[in-house]
């Protein structure tokens, strides 16, 4: 009896968490606007971090009310000409969302101004974020930006800057094992946050 107690205290099920992120017309969220964002809805094993499964994805662009500044699209190639008409499809978003523990993205603080800004109901969900919330210099990484990590542990990028690309590499990177330990990146992130086992 004490052993099937400890086996089940040592087992969970799987959770539902989003890697999310956006592309911008600038960097004020208070003033700029989204014009693609792009989630992934994953499950993870709570115990060991390590990813399980994609659940769904969802990526849409949205016309900003303002026009796209040149700097803007030179970095991630988006143009007034590419959004013209779009809409992000609000009810998938919040769906996907309702289904989460928490929302993931790198430099999540840039992310979560702007969700939050256009859904405020994002305000009431848990952002992580994983630049700040993995000590990756303690990792050995020198460059904490998401090319360089992704560049770091061999993971292709297939189109940087862009909403989708970036989530599907930081899910990636995510799952990836660290150097220490042999627990995934996601592990590391949710440990530190209480949020693991």
């Amino acid at each position: 009896m004490k052993a099937k107690t400890a086996l089940a205290e040592q087992t969970q099920p799987p959770r539902v968490a989003i890697v999310l992120d956006v592309e911008t017309t600038g960097l004020n969220p208070q003033i700029d606007e989204i014009l693609e964002l792009a989630m992934t809805l994953f499950r993870y094993d709570p115990m060991t971090g390590r990813v399980l499964e994609v659940v769904r994805r969802y990526s849409g662009l949205r016309e900003p009310s303002c026009r796209i500044p040149l700097a803007a699209s030179q970095v991630h190639g988006i143009t007034q000409q590419t959004v013209r008409g779009r809409l992000l499809d609000y009810r998938k978003i919040r769906q996907m969302a309702g289904q989460a523990d928490f929302v993931v993205a790198h430099n999540a603080e840039f992310d979560r101004g702007f969700v939050e800004r256009l859904m405020p109901s994002f305000r009431s969900r848990t952002w992580l974020c994983s630049l700040y919330g993995i000590d990756w210099h303690a990792k050995g990484f020198r460059d904490r930006s998401l090319e360089g990590l992704a560049k770091a542990h061999k993971i292709n990028i297939s189109l940087a800057h862009r909403a989708d690309a970036d989530v599907e590499t930081l899910l990636a990177l995510l799952s990836c094992e660290s150097r220490e330990g042999g627990r995934s990146h996601l592990f590391q992130l949710l440990r530190d946050a209480n949020l693991a086992g």
